[in-house]
Order: C-alpha cells, then sequence, then structure tokens
C-alpha cells in the first residue's frame, strides 16, 4: 500500500482557478455536469475571471 496525499494543486479549485489564468475554455472543467467537483471548478473559473485586470485599448 503506498501514501498517497492530495496537495492543493489537485484540488477541482485550484485546478478550475488555474485554467482560467492559463486561458483554457470552461468546457475543459473534467468534472461531471452536478457533481460538488464540477461546481467547485466553475465557481474558481469564474472568480479568477472576475479578478482578471481589464483590458486597455491601444
Amino acid at each position: 500500500m503506498t501514501n498517497v496525499q492530495a496537495t492543493a494543486s489537485d484540488s477541482p479549485f485550484i485546478q478550475g482557478r488555474n485554467a482560467r489564468l492559463y486561458g483554457k475554455p470552461k468546457s475543459e472543467c473534467p468534472y461531471p455536469e452536478g457533481s460538488q467537483e464540477h461546481e467547485a471548478w466553475m465557481q474558481a473559473y469564474d472568480e479568477a475571471q472576475q479578478s482578471d485586470p481589464p483590458q486597455t485599448k491601444r
């Protein structure tokens, strides 16, 4: 038996935030719709989107 521990980056919330920060679309959420993991991933994605700095026109 191995002793495998989860890290913070394994959480659906962190994965969703990172997906947004790295420019991935919401459609890449790997969790089934209706699951707690899906909800956490989507919430983090949306929160990361809201914290994006506004784009300035050049």
